[in-house]
């Protein structure tokens, strides 16, 4: 059987090789990407959940970003949803900046404080400007004067061998997304939701119990669904639920 080379064997051939570079940078970014843990994906079952107790999360529209702490190294990895990313890059590197002035110390202490035998911890956070739409952020694109001052929300926290915390202790235990409903999920309150009867504009995330068995779904607003039709047209669907 053909044996394929290792990263390290790649390495070296591409001292001698200048056109395998850009492989050997792709698959470095690569297997870093691998070793970070994703967001998981919220499922569309949201009748699963009816009648269960919840937390009912503001939806910001923005887009993801990740950020991986050690102890060793402080918060030193940044990513989206897709991809790692670092200040230099065009779309997400303010992202950099703003976390670290206005995040990186008080999730240290947080972390810290509650978790004071964690090694590594991935925060989940919403990037977003006061006219981000469906993942959009230049203001030429959404037709605005400006789409600034950007902002990184906080809306999960995961620890290493623990999981994502459950959403009560997130409430408790960190500064993050807006709280919007805490009670059952109801036929009522997701009537209220598509109706915008709270002071919503996307729609909400629901969370509820603890451990492996933490739950989640979206409700969005009915708004929300004319406004992503009549932007992407027949594609809105994946920007739906």
């Amino acid at each position: 059987m053909k044996e394929h080379p290792t990263t390290e064997v790649i390495i070296k051939k591409a001292k001698v090789d200048k056109k395998i570079i850009p492989v050997v940078n792709w698959l470095n970014g690569f297997l870093q990407e691998t070793t970070m843990k994703d967001y998981p994906s919220i499922p569309k079952v949201l009748n699963d959940y009816l009648n269960l107790d919840c937390i009912a999360f503001y939806k910001y529209d923005g887009s993801q970003i990740r950020v991986e702490w050690t102890k060793k190294k402080g918060w030193h990895q940044f990513a989206t949803r897709g991809r790692l990313f670092d200040k230099t890059d065009k779309n997400f590197g303010i992202a950099v900046d703003i976390f670290h002035q206005t995040h990186a110390e008080t999730l240290t202490k947080a972390i810290k404080d509650n978790y004071p035998k964690a090694e590594e911890a991935i925060v989940f956070m919403e990037f977003v400007g006061p006219h981000s739409f469906a993942g959009l952020h230049d203001s030429g694109v959404l037709n605005v004067e400006n789409n600034d001052p950007k902002k990184l929300v906080l809306f999960d926290v995961n620890i290493h061998k623990r999981g994502i915390i459950s959403p009560k202790d997130f409430i408790s235990k960190f500064n993050g997304a807006e709280v919007v409903y805490q009670g059952k999920l109801t036929e009522d309150f997701i009537k209220k939701v598509r109706e915008k009867q709270f002071p919503i504009d996307e729609g909400v995330v629901c969370k509820g119990g603890e451990g492996h068995k933490i739950w989640m779904c979206k409700i969005k607003t009915w708004d929300y669904l004319k406004k992503i039709q009549k932007f992407f047209g027949s594609s809105y669907g994946q920007y739906w639920e």
